[in-house]
């Protein structure tokens, strides 16, 4: 199972790669950036990825500097930083809902330049609407596509460019521009997070790690032991207090659930 998750691990990092024509940036020192990568394993573990990556080829290096190099956090960060900006991290989600237009749904996530990757600054936008109850047809279209929550997606673009075209019509479509993008992106920095989404349920992104996520999801009202009880799985959520739940979402690779105590 090891070796069949690391031989897809290693084809995911070539697609990737090859799909979007990212390299390693020209002024960075691979020997040095594995030494920092690895500090945070343990010393036998460290040994052990030295001695694999002195014996991989070119792209198996690159693919073992790839890996290690991915942004890490933990729960306790997750909670800490809730701990540490309680304040921005509310303002944050009374404040998206009123940019959102109404009767729609917008996940936003602002991904900053790679020190180490030639990727520039990304941004991923997703767009839903609620579906029409009152039987008219949505958007004029039998088409539609419809997510299992029944909502319908609008339009959905990762990795977008600032300033692109592509951008640029999706903020014409959500009566958005640049300027909304600062005072989100704003937000977001004063809350020490990267993304979020409005429902019923806001969810609030802190930090990548790995290829999972680590992020809050808000309630609007405390919740009650029903809720309490669904949202205390151990795996995906962790219940944490009062209007509060933590949560991972672990990415095609890596964990799947938050880590153990």
């Amino acid at each position: 199972m090891k070796n069949i998750t690391i031989t897809f691990s290693f084809v995911f990092f070539i697609l990737i790669l090859n799909a979007q024509e990212i390299k390693f940036r020209e002024n960075i020192d691979k020997d040095s950036l594995l030494e920092v990568s690895i500090k945070r394993f343990p010393e036998h573990r460290r040994k052990e990825i030295i001695k694999e990556y002195k014996v991989a080829g070119k792209e198996e290096k690159e693919w073992m500097l790839f890996m290690l190099s991915l942004p890490s956090s933990s729960k306790k960060e997750l909670i800490d930083n809730y701990e540490n900006k309680k304040p921005e991290i509310l303002k944050l989600k009374a404040e998206y809902r009123k940019y959102v237009p109404a009767d729609h749904i917008v996940y936003i996530e602002f991904e900053p330049e790679s020190k180490i990757l030639t990727i520039p600054e990304q941004i991923t936008i997703k767009v839903y609407r609620k579906r029409n109850n009152e039987g008219k047809k949505d958007y004029g279209s039998d088409n539609v596509v419809r997510r299992p929550d029944d909502l319908i997606v609008v339009s959905q673009n990762w990795n977008l460019l600032p300033g692109s075209p592509e951008l640029d019509k999706i903020l014409q479509s959500l009566h958005w521009t640049t300027q909304t993008l600062a005072e989100i992106k704003k937000l977001l920095t004063a809350a020490n997070c990267i993304s979020i989404e409005n429902q019923d349920v806001t969810s609030v992104g802190f930090a990548r790690s790995g290829m999972g996520k680590y992020s809050y999801k808000i309630f609007d009202e405390n919740l009650t032991r029903e809720q309490t009880e669904a949202y205390s799985d151990g795996c995906a959520h962790i219940y944490y207090r009062d209007n509060i739940v933590l949560e991972y979402g672990g990415g095609a690779i890596g964990p799947q659930c938050f880590e153990k105590e």
